[in-house]
């Protein structure tokens, strides 16, 4: 996983951890950071995201390396790894946060928290904010006497001595939401009518690791695996090679349609078939996503003739997650030439990769791209399948033609048509 995300990972680090703290407490950072991005691509929910290496500190990129690969994992799944900055003496069970438990989040003490003077904080609210924000109305009678508890009155508490929940004028709220609402520090709480003054210990949702406690047990010799162990429950540090990481495409169904066969020998010229030639790169897009994991279905093997709709069945059998129908095209003018794609109506999957085919095409192999369009094309209509219907040039250009007949091309063609698959799926699998 290093290969591809050491940048980002120390980019994040950089971002939300400290340089001077100590390198085993940045880590357990790298470590987080690392383990969210995986369970993101594992969720399909990746985003790129761009990294300024000038934002990286020294420290961590030496703590990526440091943990090459390790991610959290529990019950053979990585873990959302949830950190906080201080967590004021105690972490919090994630029913707090997510009305949810999470046997891997609960709270436990942390001592060095305690003692921490520096992250308490006194916010004083104007009681007029105070009702324009949870939106009511104070009397105006000041001849009457009010008790605070008509303004605030702590209903329940966590275990972590947090707010759970708290009456604003009469009305229950959430002892996160009241926090979040007030800007406050914390929901670790207190107050006295002094305007509304609220006195707030550590920083953040209290949830998973604190990272000022890692920071004091890493200068007491603490390491971070045992860190780790401390602030999550039951929890293993896996290394990803376990995952298979060479194999991109694992678990991925792609089918591959060599166009025409057998007597149906499609366009042709003096020396090449339009049947020949789609199998020769048909069986070469197979090795090549074969050596990534990718399961691969064909619709031939050899030079036979397959009926478009025993095809279809052969796809729709397959369950495939996408279909390619290679494909030559053919002009009454030697001039034309190109790549150019179709997708059926509607088929975002299908356009996607379509483009990605063409733009690789264009930018390594100087393969004109003729653009990519919607279509009725009876394979992709019938199939059901995401997919996309490429015409690979023209074997009546003479110069296409030639290429054509060189295996050196066709291996190009093969390569490039992989990664643009890769891309596509790149918000989705490890690549």
């Amino acid at each position: 996983m290093d290969r591809k995300f050491r940048n980002l990972i120390a980019y994040k680090v950089s971002k939300n951890i400290p340089q001077e703290f100590h390198i085993q407490a940045i880590m357990c950072q790298a470590i987080i950071e690392r383990t969210n991005i995986f369970r993101n691509i594992l969720d399909g929910n990746f985003k790129k995201e761009e990294v300024n290496t000038e934002d990286i500190y020294d420290k961590a990129l030496e703590a990526v390396d440091n943990t090459m690969n390790l991610v959290i994992m529990f019950n053979d799944s990585p873990i959302c790894a949830y950190y906080h900055v201080c967590c004021g003496g105690s972490t919090e069970n994630s029913e707090y946060l997510l009305n949810t438990k999470i046997d891997y989040l609960r709270g436990i003490t942390c001592k060095e928290c305690m003692l921490n003077k520096e992250l308490e904080n006194i916010v004083d609210v104007d009681l007029e904010d105070l009702e324009s924000i949870f939106g009511y109305n104070i009397s105006q009678n000041f001849m009457n006497e009010y008790s605070i508890d008509n303004v605030l009155k702590i209903l329940e508490k966590t275990r972590g001595n947090r707010i759970e929940n708290i009456l604003v004028f009469n009305k229950e709220v959430k002892g996160s939401v009241f926090s979040e609402n007030l800007n406050l520090d914390s929901s670790r709480v207190g107050f006295r009518p002094i305007k509304i003054r609220f006195y707030t210990k550590g920083i953040g949702h209290g949830l998973g690791l604190c990272q000022y406690g890692a920071n004091e047990k890493a200068k007491n010799n603490w390491n971070y695996e045992k860190i780790l162990n401390h602030y999550y429950t039951n929890i293993i540090l896996s290394e990803l090679d376990d995952f298979n990481l060479d194999l991109p495409l694992k678990n991925k169904k792609i089918f591959i349609d060599a166009g025409h066969g057998g007597e149906d020998t499609g366009y042709t010229n003096d020396s090449l078939t339009e049947k020949e030639i789609s199998l020769k790169v048909t069986l070469k897009i197979k090795e090549k996503l074969e050596k990534i994991g990718a399961c691969v279905y064909l619709s031939r093997l050899t030079d036979e003739y397959i009926s478009l709709d025993k095809r279809v069945d052969m796809i729709k059998k397959s369950n495939s997650d996408f279909l390619i129908s290679i494909h030559l095209n053919k002009s009454k003018f030697e001039g034309v030439s190109g790549a150019e794609a179709i997708y059926y109506w509607g088929d975002v999957n299908g356009e996607l990769i379509g483009k990605n085919i063409l733009s690789n095409l264009k930018k390594n192999m100087n393969i004109k791209n003729r653009g990519v369009n919607e279509g009725s094309i009876y394979i992709l209509k019938e199939s059901g399948c995401n997919g996309v219907y490429c015409e690979l040039g023209y074997i009546s250009n003479p110069l296409e033609s030639e290429l054509f007949a060189d295996d050196k091309f066709i291996d190009s063609i093969a390569e490039n048509i992989v990664y643009s698959i890769l891309e596509y799926y790149e918000n989705n699998v490890l690549t």
